[in-house]
């Protein structure tokens, strides 16, 4: 019975998709996926793309569609990052963006909360809106941070940090009632999701260094010093249109910055002179040497489709509300090549090839 409804959902979500676009574009792939959510005035798009890939990820695993919290993971995203930039004295990341990792680490460390239960707006308010607690956050930080060695209380700060985030996203249900039963975080996660993050893999393709290895991506982001593995441009493509062709969506990390990507109309595309190139390694290294590329956004990448020209784009799930394309953007494959940082995706999907070559 539960595939049955998991199957008629994800059905209404692609009919509906299917609806919005087939005067536009003609769709080869679209992963079964869950509703969308919208960030509003918060630096969480990378929590909430890791989160919807994770729910897609229970939906594929067939499991009943559950939308989770994405503010569950800031909590602890925070304290850890707060905690780096003080053994740093000040000169980690503190920004409120962050990247997949911290997501699937919390995932594993303390599992997912539906967001019926806990969606971190608190009573009174009516939207996402961080800008408050993110000045909060950094004005205190910066005074603990710097207060000089032997005057830091661990305690005392972690219990003032997580007051912050208490007062402005609601303390986190150590249990909660779903389904008539009672849960923890961790035994709903096991029960309802039932993924394992070791089986996720952050890729990306950048030639300074070795193909096919691991090493430490030096992005602002990456304030823990994740790995990232490897490999070259076509390897890359490919790996994408592998997954989405084996039913695999992938969370998406890269530059949404680009004067002619407009989100409102769900469009995100090169000047006419770039589409119309093969986007090549050397491009790709340039673009991330010169900070043309960024890791400016987070998405979750679920199809793709064509264009009445042939034109190839891809089908990204956004946080950013509703646009002309039902809160999706459609991405072109240069605009994809150029502009993405990593992706996440399931090690299944990693081509036999590539494989054979990770020194990982």
């Amino acid at each position: 019975m539960k595939k049955i409804i998991v199957t008629l959902f994800a059905l209404f979500l692609c009919v509906q998709l299917l609806g919005q676009t087939t005067d536009e574009y003609k769709i080869h792939y679209f992963i079964k996926t869950s509703p969308l959510k919208n960030q509003q005035s918060s630096g969480t798009c990378w929590s909430f793309a890791t989160t919807s890939f994770i729910e897609t990820e229970a939906i594929r695993l067939g499991k009943e569609p559950i939308p989770l919290s994405p503010i569950f993971y800031v909590h602890p995203t925070y304290i850890e990052k707060a905690k780096k930039y003080i053994d740093s004295e000040g000169k980690s990341w503190l920004d409120s963006g962050d990247l997949t990792f911290s997501v699937l680490k919390g995932y594993g460390k303390y599992g997912a909360i539906p967001e019926a239960v806990y969606n971190g707006i608190i009573e009174g308010d009516w939207q996402h809106d961080h800008v408050e607690m993110d000045n909060a956050i950094e004005a205190m930080m910066k005074s603990i941070a710097t207060s000089g060695y032997g005057r830091i209380k661990p305690s005392s700060w972690k219990r003032a940090l997580q007051g912050i985030l208490n007062a402005y996203l609601g303390k986190i249900p150590e249990t909660f009632i779903y389904k008539q039963k009672e849960y923890n975080p961790k035994d709903f996660a096991e029960e309802f999701i039932g993924i394992n993050p070791n089986d996720y893999i952050e890729v990306t393709s950048y030639n300074h260094h070795p193909f096919y290895d691991s090493f430490v991506l030096n992005i602002p982001a990456n304030w823990n010093e994740n790995k990232y593995v490897n490999i070259p441009i076509n390897d890359f493509k490919n790996l994408i249109d592998n997954a989405l062709k084996r039913g695999y969506s992938l969370a998406w990390d890269g530059d949404a910055s680009e004067p002619n990507f407009n989100f409102e109309k769900g469009e995100a595309k090169l000047t006419q002179k770039e589409e119309f190139e093969k986007v090549t390694q050397q491009m790709r290294q340039d673009a991330f040497v010169k900070g043309t590329t960024t890791d400016d956004h987070n998405m979750h990448i679920v199809g793709k489709a064509v264009d009445k020209s042939g034109k190839e784009f891809y089908i990204m799930k956004n946080s950013e509300g509703m646009n002309d394309k039902g809160g999706y953007v459609y991405m072109s494959r240069n605009a994809l090549m150029l502009k993405t940082i990593s992706v996440l995706v399931h090690k299944d999907v990693l081509p036999k090839k590539v494989k054979m070559k990770l020194k990982i």
